[in-house]
């Protein structure tokens, strides 16, 4: 067995380190508060921690991983919430951007998920719509995302979530 040698994992650590994120150019949207949705209530759980833990809520991926993905595209969340209806209103989001002081609001709202067949095949398709609201209320942009992602077996057995991950990041990269 080959041993690591210490420069090359500090080498390699360091690269890791150094990887900065996006910057925004000038004039483009930074300040943004997410709020998400969905007409989903539940995502289907196979496993024991899945389901005593309420690992099968949705909202809590959308929210999580469209704040990490913005951050990383440079975005800076200033809020989050999670609306207690399927698709949250527009004068829900805008009174969260006034509370904190953002440029716009980002909308996730999750429409439909398939994985009947994550289990033998690891095909899974998720239908997400993505939007961005102004201050005053006015859609900025808009995107329907349909995404088929494919996860391993062992994948869809320990983190099936993953996924749902995958279509929000596919979907966040697409903001302008």
């Amino acid at each position: 067995m080959r041993v690591l040698r210490p420069a090359a994992v500090l080498l390699c650590l360091l690269l890791a380190s150094c990887a900065a994120r996006q910057v925004r150019p000038p004039g483009a949207l930074r300040k943004v508060v997410v709020v998400v949705g969905s007409r989903v209530d539940s995502l289907p759980t196979y496993t024991y921690r899945q389901d005593m833990l309420g690992e099968g809520n949705p909202r809590s991926v959308l929210v999580s991983q469209a704040q990490a993905t913005l951050r990383e595209r440079g975005f800076e969340v200033v809020g989050t919430r999670i609306s207690p209806s399927p698709s949250p209103t527009v004068d829900e989001v805008v009174a969260m951007i006034h509370d904190n002081e953002a440029e716009a609001g980002v909308v996730v709202v999750l429409n439909w998920v398939d994985v009947t067949s994550a289990q033998l095949m690891g095909r899974t398709e998720v239908l997400l719509e993505t939007g961005v609201i102004g201050p005053n209320g006015r859609l900025r942009w808009s995107n329907p995302t349909r995404s088929v992602s494919m996860i391993g077996v062992y994948q869809a057995q320990t983190d099936f979530r993953s996924y749902l991950r995958k279509a929000v990041v596919e979907a966040i990269q697409a903001i302008p």
